[in-house]
């Protein structure tokens, strides 16, 4: 990370120079900079110590630079994260070269990396479970009543989807059997043996949408789909509702700190240019004068 790796080198430098006596203005800005790019990955705590040293922590006790070290956050892949399938990537901090890494992923909060987790661990979870529910119950359904079906050829008993045995990745999973992808006339659209145009069995199949099965009977697979689709849309309209919030108070606290601080860019260019003026004045005067 060579973010906290630089401002773990300007805090060494930070001290050296201040040591003389001499502010060390321009070092002090580039590390203010850089803290601001690390706040914008993860939420982060600073501190600063008397003579200069800054201490970032992120996660609550993962101590990324202190004076002039710095520890590296690392990501490793772990499988079965919390039974889960998808998005099994965890953070781990390790205080020492030589200590035990510590995953930390579910302390680290804010920032791009922890929204990102926030969408992974809670947001997606929800909707990629539901999709899985969807995707088993349209298998379940389909396969009990395509078994009892005839194909063109009088055969019965096949499947029409194959999936897992389980809801989790179910949807990942879901796909049309090899016996029926081979050979569409293998689907079993008739009720009955050697009947030349009964489609009866097509036609339950297509009324599955509106069966209930959700919900102890009392949702379909449509309802179930539709609630899906709501749900994600909602939730996109509350994230972008929240960016917009934030932004906001972004914008506000970066003028709080700008008037606590008193610096202004506009402002500081203003007295530039004014000073700028005065000293051509001047010098136009003194000119005058010798002449």
């Amino acid at each position: 990370q060579p973010v906290a790796r630089e401002i773990a080198q300007l805090n060494e430098k930070i001290q050296i120079v201040e040591l003389s006596g001499v502010p060390s203005n321009d070092e002090r800005d580039r590390r203010e900079l850089l803290l601001k790019q690390l706040g914008e990955k993860v939420s982060i705590k600073s501190a600063e110590s008397k003579d200069g040293q800054l201490t970032i922590t992120a996660a609550g006790t993962a101590v990324m630079v202190s004076g002039y070290s710095q520890r590296d956050l690392s990501v490793a892949a772990t499988p079965g994260r919390d039974g889960k399938r998808e998005g099994n990537f965890e953070v781990f901090y390790k205080s020492t070269e030589n200590s035990t890494p510590v995953n930390i992923t579910k302390q680290l909060k804010g920032g791009e990396i922890g929204g990102l987790l926030e969408v992974r661990d809670t947001v997606v979870n929800e909707f990629i479970h539901g999709m899985d529910e969807l995707a088993y119950k349209v298998a379940e359904e389909v396969n009990m009543a395509h078994v009892q079906g005839y194909d063109r050829n009088g055969r019965t008993g096949n499947i029409f989807f194959e999936t897992t045995q389980d809801v989790p990745g179910a949807a990942e999973n879901l796909k049309v059997s090899e016996f029926i992808s081979n050979d569409v006339g293998r689907i079993a659209a008739g009720a009955q043996a050697n009947a030349p145009g009964d489609n009866r069995l097509a036609n339950v199949l297509s009324g599955l949408q509106y069966k209930g099965v959700f919900n102890g009977g009392t949702a379909t697979l449509d309802d179930h789909y539709n609630s899906l689709v709501g749900k994600i849309g909602i939730e996109t309209q509350r994230a972008n509702s929240a960016q917009e919030a934030q932004t906001d108070i972004l914008g506000q606290l970066k003028n709080l700190r700008e008037s606590i601080s008193g610096v202004s860019i506009d402002e500081e260019m203003t007295k530039m240019i004014e000073f700028q003026k005065s000293f051509d004045a001047s010098a136009r005067l003194v000119r005058t004068a010798d002449e």
